[in-house]
């Protein structure tokens, strides 16, 4: 498996250069000059993600994709039908936190043990991976975690292929954890009497697109029309 271009480099593909200075504020202020060509792409990639192929639309990508994942999971001596209930449960559920017990209630009888050790395989097949809870600087590994996938292309595809469709909020929410996780090498969440969908480096960030307005605290960053903007200059 390869690491898909992300939003910025898909960008570039359709002839759309955004200029990154470091400076959050005024890149996205910058970059909402072409904001409604950023947006109309990102709609395309959140239907393509960032893989060459589908971006071309191949018409073999979608079953490339599922043969090279199916052959490296027989190759490590694991269950492709039982990647698919995990995949499955995920989706499901998404995009509420979830422990390994949890998923493994989904299963046929599996433990949170082996669900466990299929999830780190996933993660090293750079499918998926995961935020953990993250409170007053410290990191709650033990608690639930906010599974996410690495590509809208692999989320539509794996969707399709585990037969459980998922929430489009919880696509969005994926695009910016997966975004923050390439960026920073790591992403957690926070869940109180409000909810952080993604910490990471000096970012809190929460993804209101397709969900409910709330008021969250001013150090938070909420994305809502803003989204695609945000991701063009991350």
């Amino acid at each position: 498996m390869v690491n898909p271009l992300s939003f910025r480099e898909f960008l570039r593909t359709q002839g759309i250069d955004v200029e990154v200075t470091g400076d959050l504020e005024r890149d996205m202020a910058n970059a909402s000059i072409r904001g409604e060509e950023i947006s109309r792409a990102f709609q395309t990639y959140l239907r393509t993600g960032g893989f060459p192929a589908s971006i071309n639309e191949v018409p073999t990508a979608t079953e490339d994709f599922i043969t090279a994942m199916e052959g490296e999971i027989l190759r490590l001596g694991k269950s492709v039908p039982l990647v698919r209930e995990i995949l499955a449960s995920i989706f499901r559920k998404a995009p509420s936190p979830l422990s390994y017990s949890t998923i493994a209630s989904d299963t046929s009888g599996y433990s949170y043990k082996t669900v466990a050790e299929y999830l780190e395989v996933l993660r090293g097949l750079m499918i998926l991976d995961a935020a953990s809870f993250k409170e007053n600087g410290r990191v709650l590994h033990r608690k639930e975690k906010k599974f996410f996938f690495l590509d809208p292309f692999i989320a539509r595809t794996l969707s399709a292929w585990s037969g459980q469709e998922f929430l489009e909020s919880a696509l969005y929410e994926w695009v910016v954890q997966s975004h923050l996780l390439r960026r920073f090498g790591e992403v957690y969440y926070y869940r109180n009497s409000y909810e952080v969908d993604c910490i990471a480096g000096g970012f809190k960030v929460e993804v209101k697109k397709g969900k409910p307005h709330r008021q969250y605290p001013k150090q938070v960053l909420v994305l809502e029309e803003n989204l695609p903007i945000f991701l063009a200059v991350l």
